[in-house]
């Protein structure tokens, strides 16, 4: 039940894990935006609170990443949640491209860490995976030929608008990181109400056996989700509930300060 909250958040592009720490490099990057949601499930209330926050590394770099913890009673969880997940990012012709995404998490007993790395010189997305602190090994690679989207890069370049002007009754395909099959991230953009932008996101392997989701949404003007809910254990709702609006980015990405200022026939 706890592996399918983590399935629920990756969707939405927001990522739980235990701890405040990321991979923040020594000298400090420069925080932009820090975005508090509550997980709840059913009538079972704040089981947990997620921090997702990005960082500007460098010029035309950025990383970003989840922290979180389970909450009052929620907090003897914590020993099957996942550590963490994080995406190093660069910014180039105005559309942010993935350069390594990190997962940490505890499977059968053992903590395991996975990579994915980007390498666009060498046209390859290659796995590497570590087990209980041992050095990561190469699992596969596969050619990089496409642009490939993990949930982070694909969040933030949506609202720096970089995948063009979203309409209700668009639906948007973009492959999502393999594994190692292929695998798509489909966003059924639905109608904009007052309490939001309905939006319903799927994940699918190439050949339609492995399938998460759906995930329903309802974004804010500026493409956040301020709320995220599906099915769980085939009857209960569990959601992610956004209690920082305020906090939501307006100065845009440095070097693209378009994010977060949709154009305006988008906002209509």
């Amino acid at each position: 039940m706890m592996r399918t909250i983590w399935v629920l958040l990756l969707g939405l592009a927001l990522f739980l894990g235990p701890g405040g720490k990321g991979w923040a490099a020594p000298g400090g990057p420069s925080l932009l935006e820090d975005l508090e949601y509550q997980v709840n499930l059913g009538v079972l209330q704040d089981m947990a609170r997620v921090h997702l926050r990005l960082f500007q590394e460098d010029a035309g770099r950025y990383r970003a990443e989840v922290t979180g913890a389970a909450q009052g009673a929620w907090k003897v969880l914590n020993r099957w949640l996942p550590e963490r997940y994080e995406t190093e990012m660069a910014l180039e012709a105005g559309q942010l491209k993935p350069l390594v995404f990190r997962e940490v998490f505890e499977a059968q007993g053992q903590r395991i860490s996975k990579e994915y790395r980007f390498d666009y010189s060498g046209e390859v997305l290659e796995a590497w995976r570590g087990v209980d602190g041992r050095g990561p090994v190469k699992e596969w690679q596969i050619p990089l030929r496409e642009p490939v989207y993990d949930p982070f890069t694909l969040f933030y370049n949506i609202r720096l608008g970089a995948l063009g002007p979203l309409k209700p009754g668009q639906v948007l395909r973009v492959a999502a990181i393999p594994n190692p099959e292929p695998r798509q991230m489909i966003i059924n953009l639905g109608q904009k109400t007052e309490q939001g932008w309905k939006v319903m996101l799927t994940v699918k392997s190439k050949g339609g056996d492995d399938a998460y989701g759906p995930y329903f949404l309802l974004l804010t003007p500026q493409n956040v989700p301020q709320t995220a809910w599906m099915r769980a254990l085939g009857f209960a709702r569990l959601s992610g509930d956004l209690l920082n609006p305020g906090k939501i980015m307006k100065d845009g990405l440095p070097g693209a300060p378009q994010l977060s200022r949709q154009d305006e026939t988008n906002q209509k």
